[in-house]
């Protein structure tokens, strides 16, 4: 069966004026892709609300003035995350874009070398990458909409390539970000008629601190270097501007954008969840999942007591 590449996506920089005055919230801000987006936003004139662990963002924009916020946040933790929503309503008045940016990697190789303690009993595998990447997304998705609902707007997942295939080197991050997509697939829908687009960017390798940590440094000459090094093995990066380029083109298109995944690699916007859905088989969509199919189940769950 003949197969299409996924539609590449132009954005129109001169059509982001609108994104004015909204007010968006950024998790993972301080550095990065997080930052990059919360300096794009804010440079086209949003109120922006950093948000962070203990790191204060090393950002040209003056965090003191009235359209920036920076706030600490355990992105795992449903209170923590709530301080933020409050905070940013209370100084803004309305929220209108949630960029929940915010993970961390984990551990190389541990469910192949499990440590065990002195009786030689096996210790458990460090699963913050799932309360982090997975259970924080669920907790901003959950609270995005709480927030969001009333005047709409617009909650991004900023994910990976990771999670729409897989990842020997990081399998725990990947099911993490399959989870998201699966979340995307599952609530973009009912967020849509909310009046609130659900979406995500899923970058692949990007020029950023965490990967890069010996020679990251912040703008294009090192960025080129290290792309054109990279090109060599056949890895395309991107940058993290074309990251942002991305979450500007979701929120420019609201509700039209609601189930949107794109894809950034080479530093190219690709429909990536468009051309999923166009290429899945008919056979699968017939056996798959309906509304029918999710009430008729509901409802007993409902009458047996399980939901």
């Amino acid at each position: 069966m003949a197969t299409s590449a996924a539609p590449v996506v132009k954005v129109d920089l001169d059509s982001l004026t609108s994104l004015a005055g909204k007010t968006i919230i950024v998790t993972g801000a301080s550095s990065g892709i997080g930052l990059e987006v919360a300096e794009f936003f804010y440079d086209h004139g949003a109120n922006v609300v950093f948000v962070g662990g203990r790191k204060r963002p090393d950002t040209y924009v003056d965090l003191d003035s009235p359209r920036a916020l920076v706030r600490q946040c355990d992105i795992s933790s449903w209170d923590s995350q709530v301080e933020v929503f409050e905070a940013a309503k209370q100084k803004f008045g309305r929220i209108d874009i949630v960029c929940l940016n915010a993970g961390v990697a984990e551990p190389r190789g541990q469910f192949f070398d499990v440590k065990v303690d002195e009786s030689g009993r096996p210790l458990p595998i460090d699963t913050r990458v799932i309360d982090v990447d997975l259970k924080g997304t669920m907790y901003g998705i959950a609270l995005g909409i709480h927030y969001l609902k009333d005047n709409g707007g617009t909650v991004i997942m900023v994910t990976s390539r990771a999670g729409y295939g897989g990842n020997e080197i990081m399998p725990g991050y990947s099911a993490a970000k399959n989870g998201a997509t699966g979340l995307l697939r599952s609530l973009a829908g009912s967020a849509k008629e909310k009046g609130i687009a659900l979406a995500i960017v899923a970058p692949h390798i990007t020029f950023t601190p965490g990967p890069f940590p010996l020679d990251y440094k912040r703008g294009p000459e090192a960025f080129e270097k290290m792309r054109a090094k990279l090109e060599k093995v056949g890895i395309h990066l991107s940058s993290s501007r074309t990251c942002a380029l991305a979450c500007a083109y979701i929120v420019q298109g609201g509700l039209d954008q609601a189930g949107a995944g794109l894809l950034v690699e080479n530093d190219e916007i690709y429909n990536i969840e468009q051309a999923l859905k166009d290429s899945t088989p008919e056979w699968f969509k017939v056996k798959g999942d309906t509304k029918a199919a999710r009430e008729e189940y509901a409802k007993n769950m409902e009458a047996s007591g399980r939901a």
